[in-house]
């Protein structure tokens, strides 16, 4: 017989997602007051689609949503069930919050959580910092992948000799 924590019946899973979602067009649409209302929105939807929460931050341009999924979960629809929630129940209340399309998700094993939790809490609010970003290359530099080989379609992507 499973159990968890004594309750007989219920089996165990640990299903760990981590879901980050833009605002449109990442503008800072979220105010440092509605970042609150935004993450009480998203745990009480999370809840009523029976996922656990386990850590939410809204930033000004993006959501972080750390989540225990039930195995007859889809990822794609409770983001999406998240994402309009919330959007309508900040447009019925005053706030002008529209989410941006898609989402990104990663898996998080059991062991990693609490990592995974301090880093999303150790985040700052603000535009990415100019360093983390990469420079465009020089024009006049062609990269290896943007030169055109020819291909076969008998062995692989190059020509045999």
């Amino acid at each position: 017989m499973d159990m968890i924590d004594g309750v007989p019946g219920r089996a165990a899973h640990k299903l760990y997602c981590h879901f980050v979602w833009p605002t449109l067009g990442r503008i800072p649409l979220v105010s440092a007051e509605v970042s609150a209302v935004v993450e009480r929105h998203v745990i009480t939807l999370c809840r009523r689609l029976d996922a656990e929460p386990i850590c939410v931050r809204a930033f000004s341009d993006r959501v972080h949503l750390l989540l225990r999924l039930k195995p007859g979960h889809s990822p794609g629809v409770l983001v999406s069930r998240i994402k309009s929630g919330t959007e309508a129940a900040l447009l019925a209340s005053g706030h002008g919050v529209r989410w941006g399309r898609g989402y990104a998700a990663a898996t998080v094993s059991g062991s990693e959580v609490r990592a995974v939790r301090r880093r999303v809490h150790r985040l700052v609010d603000g535009p990415i910092p100019a360093d983390t970003v990469r420079p465009e290359p020089h024009p006049s530099r062609r990269s290896r992948r943007s030169i055109r080989r020819p291909t076969s379609s008998v062995d692989g992507p190059y020509p045999t000799r």
